[in-house]
């Protein structure tokens, strides 16, 4: 075989491989995009509390050394997170996170409180390079997690602006998602066992 021959069959694999490639990335854009189709009417996925459970309300630090209470929220609804900056699925949902607390905030009054587990500042700093946003404060240690039950992150609570907890949200979601903020703000001031 000349080389003219082997060029033309080395071109004719190149080609199907790339017909292949096209084909599989063309399959995996259809069917992502018909998950993100079907996705609106969907439930935010959550766990309905009692809502007897008062959150607790242990001190928490905030980057330049003062103290949050959660008390000091009350009348106000919170969207409280605990996460780490060890936890992938942490690092993944959070930027989406905060950028949903300060919409809600904005428009709902919904005040987002990121509670992170991890053992000192030094980590959390380097995570945000140095600028850590308001919203996120540290325990000091590990009981204000086991007094929420928390035992995989991360894991997210909806507390009513009575102090007592409304929702739960094991696991990282999809914060950007439409349905996220229609449930946050349905439920954010709503009557223990009445959800609307």
């Amino acid at each position: 075989m000349g080389a003219p021959s082997r060029l033309r069959a080395f071109g004719g694999a190149a080609g199907v491989l790339m017909l292949l490639q096209a084909l599989a990335v063309g399959l995996y854009w259809a069917v992502e995009h018909g998950r993100g189709a079907d996705r609106p009417g969907r439930p935010f996925e959550h766990e309905q509390l009692s809502g007897a459970e008062p959150a607790p309300d242990g001190a928490l630090a905030r980057p330049d050394g003062s103290e949050l209470r959660l008390g000091s929220l009350r009348g106000r609804a919170v969207l409280l997170h605990v996460w780490a900056t060890w936890c992938g699925p942490c690092r993944a949902e959070l930027p989406a996170l905060l950028d949903l607390g300060r919409e809600l905030r904005r428009d709902g009054g919904i005040e987002l409180v990121a509670v992170s587990v991890d053992e000192s500042w030094d980590v959390v700093r380097a995570f945000f390079d140095g600028d850590v946003p308001p919203e996120v404060v540290r325990s000091g240690s590990p009981a204000f997690a086991r007094r929420l039950g928390v035992s995989t992150l991360p894991d997210t609570f909806l507390v009513r602006p009575d102090g007592t907890l409304a929702l739960r949200f094991t696991g990282a979601r999809d914060w950007s998602a439409p349905e996220a903020k229609l449930l946050l703000a349905g439920h954010a001031g709503s009557e223990p066992g009445n959800s609307k």
